[in-house]
């Protein structure tokens, strides 16, 4: 005999997913507002120091976006990580933002090698310094090899 579908439970949007896709659309829209005040070129076909802030912005809100209309649609409803239901969150925005106050003594490179590192240590799991010092060795190598080396970019 056929019965009627089995509808899962309604299990609501988790207010934290919410929460940290509005927080991440409000920063990136943010960060491209700044972005924009940077100077433009100063020639034809310059795109000048403010081009890749914009992109990232840009991305940045879209992935922000995607996220947020994600949780909206219930998407994280069967997925709790970890994560976001222990302190641990809140531990790498803390680590974030001491890694943001000491680049003026640090250097922009080894603050951001070291914050991720210490994020990494966050997560449970085997090899954990490995995977750590391998994190730290390539935000590092990315910072100063294609930031500075490549781009020319002159890092704080």
């Amino acid at each position: 005999m056929m019965g009627a579908p089995e509808v899962p439970p309604n299990r609501g949007i988790p207010f934290s997913d919410l929460i940290t896709g509005l927080i991440c659309l409000a920063g990136c829209i943010a960060f491209l507002v700044l972005a924009f005040a940077l100077p433009a070129g100063h020639s034809t076909g310059d795109v000048g120091p403010g081009a890749l802030p914009k992109q990232i912005g840009i991305f940045g809100i879209i992935c922000s976006a995607v996220y947020l209309l994600t949780a909206l649609r219930g998407g994280f409803a069967e997925e709790r990580p970890e994560f976001t239901e222990s302190h641990r969150a809140l531990a790498a925005f803390a680590i974030f933002a001491i890694c943001l106050a000491v680049v003026p003594w640090l250097g922009l490179a080894p603050a951001l090698a070291l914050a991720a590192a210490v994020v990494t240590l966050l997560f449970a799991g085997r090899g954990r310094l490995v995977r750590a010092a391998a994190t730290a060795a390539g935000v590092w190598l990315i910072a100063v090899l294609l930031f500075e080396r490549l781009l020319g970019l002159p890092l704080p």
